[in-house]
């Protein structure tokens, strides 16, 4: 048991860095950002004005505005769903990844139970969790030590300790569904159905106050039982923890239970378009058919948040008109923007939709990615194909499921353009089309690891790629750091499509990236040895 224990925490040091950094580092930074973009009483006091005048229209996927004049108070709002998402991100890849280890099936033939083999894993990703929600609380503390400047800036320990606890029950919570699913549906299905919760709760939560049906959504995920918890805001809910972590782990329960008693690999057969026999001719048409069924999940998940978001479009335009205070702040922050569309709505949450993209390219790498390791590779190449043909054909067919993501996520927004009554329903819909090409210009990215250095690098590269380009993208305007740091972010660079506004360099650049990183990986997989 000590020895699965030991291989798992192994495994996982990868991602126990990038938690570190990404939890523990930004929690320190933004902190730091803070105290120095807004280092006097008045500018606090004006951007607490501004955050409490808002309301759900841009504030519906922050949480809510409760000492946003203080700095832990400011890192709560704008912050606070940023790292519960990455937190619960990485728990539901991690904890899905526990039934396709590479060593899985040898385990299971040796005299160590599955049970032991499941509790022993989870118990060393669990280990990793604990590791960085402390480096959480630790950045919080020492970010409120190190930055305070104004009365109420000081982060208490205990206000630390309520954020790194609660980053650790909603992980488990979210990563304990993925966990309990993937036994019967798959890793991907499961990670799939798991991630949608995630962002679909914290839509829900957020706008529920506009829409009917978010509200009936609402009390059933997590992110509504601990909405009164803001531990750098100074409000701590202790009570309120309880519940995502009974779920969490009343679903590891009946996940190790199922996974002790079902067969490796048996997973139910879910419905599925199947491609035309001419289809899977070739490299690109099997990778295109294997990948399709991610495609679609993700394509369909984004289709429901566009057309729900889209949707409420008129009911947000109905909330401006009742309050000419919030439409004047609203202006004075994004001039000759106009919510009151499907487009201008979307426009807001960009960010959320490029993050779902980018993960969705993510996810078809990474089923692409383990050919590799499961010798698939050495048997194509013992057909009449080149290497280079490999990863050139392999990208093509990937590019293929991005274009399904796509066409479906814009129907999606169509549907909910013209359920809300709007007159634009192209121009919002063909804006959709942004989020392929950043979906594009990631698989480049992805394509070029796996071809350079090993296919199963493809998503984990192209999901800290996904990872850096929000944050960077999040972080620089709020603390208005130099332009030179926001330009790093691809997303900075693509304007407001789903307002017609596009950026042509923009555009060209993922094209090019997507481009080169195919030529990239192709390049280098015939210039290196293949690995197991």
């Amino acid at each position: 048991m000590i020895t699965v224990w030991s291989r798992a925490l192994t495994d996982s040091r990868r991602g126990l860095i990038t938690l570190l950094i990404l939890l523990g580092g930004l929690v320190f930074a933004v902190l730091g950002g803070v105290a120095s973009a807004y280092p006097t009483t008045a500018a606090r006091t004006e951007i607490a004005r501004i955050a409490e005048s808002l309301g759900t229209a841009s504030t519906g996927l922050t949480g809510p505005a409760v000492g946003v004049g203080t700095m832990g108070g400011y890192v709560q709002w704008k912050y606070g769903t940023v790292l519960v998402m990455i937190a619960a991100s990485w728990a539901i890849l991690a904890l899905t990844r526990v039934l396709t280890g590479r060593h899985l099936d040898l385990l299971a033939a040796t005299p160590v139970g599955r049970r032991r083999i499941a509790l022993a894993t989870i118990g060393a990703l669990l280990t990793v969790l604990t590791t960085a929600c402390a480096a959480a609380t630790a950045g919080a503390w020492l970010g409120g030590l190190a930055f305070a400047r104004l009365p109420g800036d000081a982060v208490p320990f205990a206000d630390a300790a309520g954020l790194g606890a609660w980053l650790w029950v909603m992980a488990v919570a979210f990563g304990g569904l993925a966990f309990a699913l993937a036994p019967w549906l798959g890793r991907g299905a499961a990670a799939w159905i798991a991630g949608v919760a995630l962002v679909g709760g914290l839509v829900a939560v957020g706008y529920r106050g506009v829409s009917p049906a978010l509200d009936a959504l609402a009390p059933v995920t997590p992110w509504d039982w601990t909405y009164g918890h803001l531990p750098l805001a100074g409000r701590l809910d202790w009570a309120s923890l309880v519940w995502p972590l009974l779920a969490g782990v009343l679903l590891l329960t009946a996940g190790v239970e199922t996974f002790a008693r079902r067969d490796l690999g048996a997973v139910l057969a879910l419905p599925r378009v199947r491609p035309p026999a001419a289809g899977l001719r070739g490299v690109a048409g099997r990778v295109f058919a294997e990948r399709l069924p991610a495609a679609l999940g993700w394509g369909s998940g984004l289709a429901v948040l566009g057309f729900v978001l889209a949707a409420s479009s008129a009911t947000m335009a109905a909330q401006f008109t009742r309050s000419p205070g919030l439409r004047e702040s609203f202006g004075a922050i994004f001039p000759d923007f106009d919510i009151s569309t499907p487009g201008g709505f979307l426009q807001l949450v960009m960010q959320l939709l490029f993050v779902l993209a980018g993960f969705a390219a993510v996810s078809l790498l990474a089923g692409w990615g383990a050919d590799e390791d499961a010798g698939r590779v050495e048997m194509l190449l013992a057909t009449p194909v080149t290497r280079a043909a490999l990863i050139l054909r392999g990208g093509l067919g990937l590019l293929g499921a991005v274009a399904a993501v796509t066409a479906l996520a814009s129907a999606g927004v169509a549907a909910g353009a013209a359920a809300s009554g709007s007159a634009e329903i192209f121009r919002p819909a063909a804006g959709t089309g942004v989020l392929g090409l950043f979906a594009v210009a990631v698989i480049g990215v992805g394509v070029a690891a796996g071809g350079l250095a090993r296919m199963s690098a493809a998503g984990t590269v192209a999901g800290i790629a996904v990872l850096v380009t929000y944050l960077i993208d999040l972080v620089a305007p709020a603390l208005q750091m130099p332009d030179r740091v926001h330009e790093l972010a691809l997303t900075a660079h693509l304007g407001r499509p789903l307002v017609g506004e596009w950026n042509l360099a923009g555009v060209a650049a993922c094209l090019i990236l997507a481009v080169l990183g195919v030529l990239a990986g192709a390049a280098g997989l015939t210039r290196r040895d293949l690995r197991h």
